[in-house]
């Protein structure tokens, strides 16, 4: 392909451009069970089963995360005072189990759809408390076609490997 001059590379360039430009791209939301209970209101079922919430129980999030936040009452021990479920960019904790006075906080964050299912007690991959270190959390993006968040799109892609050719050729 070396043998393909200046003007010639610039003008199959172009086409490619055009070809590839018209595709549309894909994105993905996040989808998250989203609800929430207080000791006065809210859906009780949103603790223990977030599917058979009356309601809009699943929402499609532009957030990195579905979280869960459960805070229990230390006395009496294990008294549900409140429990969220929904999406977030920046949780306060990945997972993690927070203690005051008052209360233990259960964080919980995942990065899959209608991942934020259990109780709040365990992580999504079942770990509890210490094991669940947030230390051991990646975010690391899909690849097309694998169901991720955010896909690649095949125009973007191309686009690379176009560029990646104009400087190879400017090159040589």
């Amino acid at each position: 392909m070396s043998s393909i001059g200046g003007t010639t590379l610039k003008k199959w360039m172009l086409v490619m451009l055009a070809i590839l430009g018209s595709q549309p791209g894909q994105i993905y939301a996040l989808r998250c069970y989203a609800c929430s209970v207080t000791p006065n209101s809210g859906d009780k079922n949103c603790v223990d089963d977030p599917k058979s919430v009356i309601g809009q129980a699943i929402v499609n999030c532009n957030r990195k995360y579905c979280v869960i936040q459960r805070q229990e009452l230390l006395d009496p021990p294990g008294k549900l005072n409140t429990f969220l479920r929904g999406c977030d960019d920046d949780p306060p904790f990945l997972n993690d189990v927070v203690e005051d006075s008052t209360f233990r906080t259960y964080f919980r964050s995942c990065s899959d759809d209608l991942c934020n299912v259990g109780d709040g007690l365990d992580t999504a991959n079942g770990l509890s408390g210490i094991e669940a270190g947030a230390a051991e959390n990646l975010l690391v993006p899909g690849l097309e076609g694998s169901g991720s968040k955010t896909a690649m799109s095949g125009t973007v892609g191309s686009l690379v490997f176009i560029a990646s050719l104009l400087c190879y050729y400017r090159t040589n």
